[in-house]
């Protein structure tokens, strides 16, 4: 057998011998084995809660110099690192007074009352049911070990190699113990999710046990390979049901930490999600579902600068991933959610903008609803991407196109900008119904007059607009570059800053190429027997404005011949 190593010999617990205890565990964090061998010394005997015990004795006779050492020492033998003192430290008999030791920290005018709030915060901790005593203890434990990680601890750069990863470990092990119990717990989840969903369960309450479920799904995403087996558990005994009913509550605590919860479920198992949502529209016996819910809150979020709306954006578009939904479900019930989507939720989705996007007026000054009408424009330009033919003709048969222009009149830039990344997006998809439905409705003039009205301030929309005009030059059909010819030529004529474009010449060009064709199809007949001719193909009936025909592009050098005109 190895010979015992000698214990490091520890002075007494007294007042006069609080400064050759504090160099001693001073001197101790330099050293791994030094430190491994005061840490052992001090569990054997008994040391932290003699410690403690002197601890009480100074708050009581309010020495100020001594509970000013005490903080140290304890701030020290936390930086040990020893699992084995931390286990003493975070019992039930010694928690209060080591926070109370952490609270006399000498850079503090007056100490903070810490105590106070973990008392209260560990008699609302009773009410989430674990019934097994050992897991409340080191339910408990985990939760005063985070507490003093965040409150009294440095962040690990500003301590270096001294920060103590192993408090980091010992909390991580105490969330393991505990889920591995919980598991095999029929009736906990059950439980907390009928108290989280019961009208009787006060406000304070509800708040801490939503933060605890928070917790436990949070630390259950950690190991992996738990977390399919607790998913399918929560997923099992109603984890979305309650979400759904907490997302739609007033208290915006609790619905925040809800949306936390529904948000790394997104991530982590969007299919699990996605079944449910696609479960819930094919019932008709359900007052509400989950997308709904979340769509009304997007709207009604007080303030969209907070996160939270954008947070509920994220899990929309998760939700309505179609490579998601294709793999949680056959295609039918795929075609069928959407269905119920663009028939029952998008039009609460785009009422905001329909409201404030009067026809030929834009008068937004509320920064919020701005905000709002920023994110729903995102949302929708997410649908237009990945659900093209539901979309188009939810947009054509809305005459939405026509709404959403006139925010480019806003005096809000973030929001003109959203509004031309969603005609942006469309214009993008080559798609000839969207391009004849904007050039007969015209739905380009508000983008080239913002350009006109900036003249040469040349900033992100102006940049924008430009950009779009390149576009549809080199890739867009013929529809909307005519009806730009036919429409802006003299205005854009008028742009001398940058580069203009070559609409015009390449829209002479396909006109003269239609002229071609119609002229050359042959006629048939003979000598004798005259023949009706089958009607040629028709050219478009366009027509150039007469002052177009003096104004050419600016990168043609060449002089072009006006068209002739049938």
């Amino acid at each position: 057998m190895p010979a015992r190593r000698r214990l490091i010999d520890l002075p007494p617990c007294e007042t006069n011998r609080l400064g050759d205890i504090a160099d001693l565990v001073t001197s101790a964090l330099s050293s791994r084995s030094r430190g491994g061998k005061l840490a052992l010394a001090m569990k054997r005997k008994g040391y932290i809660p003699k410690l403690l015990e002197l601890f009480q004795a100074c708050e009581r006779s309010e020495a100020t110099e001594a509970l000013h050492q005490l903080h140290g020492i304890m701030r020290g033998i936390l930086h040990l690192g020893k699992s084995s003192l931390f286990e003493v430290m975070f019992s039930k008999e010694c928690i209060m007074d080591v926070i109370g030791c952490l609270e006399y920290d000498p850079s503090l005018a007056q100490p903070k009352h810490h105590r106070q709030f973990v008392t209260k915060r560990d008699n609302l901790k009773k009410i989430v049911p674990i019934r097994d005593s050992k897991i409340q203890k080191k339910f408990h434990q985990m939760y005063q070990a985070q507490y003093i990680q965040a409150n009294f601890l440095p962040n690990p750069p500003d301590f270096g190699e001294n920060y103590p990863p192993n408090l980091a470990s010992f909390i991580r092990r105490k969330k393991e113990e505990i889920l591995r119990v919980l598991e095999k717990d029929e009736e906990f989840l059950s439980d907390v999710f009928v108290q989280l969903t019961n009208e009787a369960t006060a406000e304070d309450e509800r708040l801490e046990l939503v933060n605890f479920l928070k917790e436990l799904c949070a630390f259950s995403l950690m190991f992996h390979q738990k977390r399919e087996k607790f998913l399918q558990r929560s997923t099992k005994l109603g984890i979305l049901p309650t979400l759904e009913t907490l997302i739609g509550m007033d208290d915006l605590q609790v619905r925040a930490a809800a949306t936390d919860i529904l948000s790394d479920l997104a991530d982590f198992c969007p299919f699990m999600v996605q079944d449910f949502v696609m479960k819930e529209a094919q019932r008709s016996d359900l007052d509400t579902d989950l997308i709904s819910v979340v769509i009304e809150q997007l709207i009604c979020h007080s303030d969209p600068e907070s996160g939270g709306a954008e947070q509920l954006m994220d899990v929309l578009c998760t939700l309505l991933d179609p490579g998601n939904l294709l793999r949680a479900a056959e295609a039918p019930q795929v075609f069928e959610f959407l269905n119920f989507f663009y028939t029952c939720c998008i039009p609460v989705l785009t009422a905001p903008l329909l409201a404030n996007a009067a026809e030929d007026t834009c008068e937004i000054d509320d920064y919020q609803v701005a905000k709002l009408l920023a994110l729903i424009l995102k949302l929708l330009t997410f649908c237009v991407e990945w659900h093209k033919e539901h979309m188009r003709h939810y947009i054509i048969s809305r005459d939405l196109l026509r709404r959403v222009p006139v925010l480019m009149h806003s005096k809000h830039t973030f929001l003109a900008l959203s509004a031309f990344k969603f005609i942006r997006k469309i214009i993008g998809l080559r798609d000839e119904h969207y391009n004849c439905y904007m050039a007969q409705g015209n739905l380009l003039e508000p983008f080239l007059l913002a350009v006109l009205e900036n003249g040469a301030v040349y900033h992100l929309l102006t940049s924008a607009v430009f950009e779009l005009l390149e576009f549809i030059r080199l890739e867009d059909g013929k529809s909307l570059i005519g009806h730009l010819v036919e429409k802006f030529c003299q205005a854009l004529g008028t742009i001398d800053y940058v580069q203009t474009f070559g609409l015009k010449p390449k829209y002479e060009k396909e006109k003269h190429q239609q002229e071609q064709q119609v002229n050359s199809v042959p006629r048939r007949g003979s000598s004798s027997t005259k023949e009706t001719p089958r009607p040629a193909v028709a050219a478009p009936k366009r027509r150039l404005r007469v002052d177009c025909t003096e104004h050419e592009d600016q990168d043609n050098t060449v002089k072009r011949k006006r068209p002739r005109q049938r």
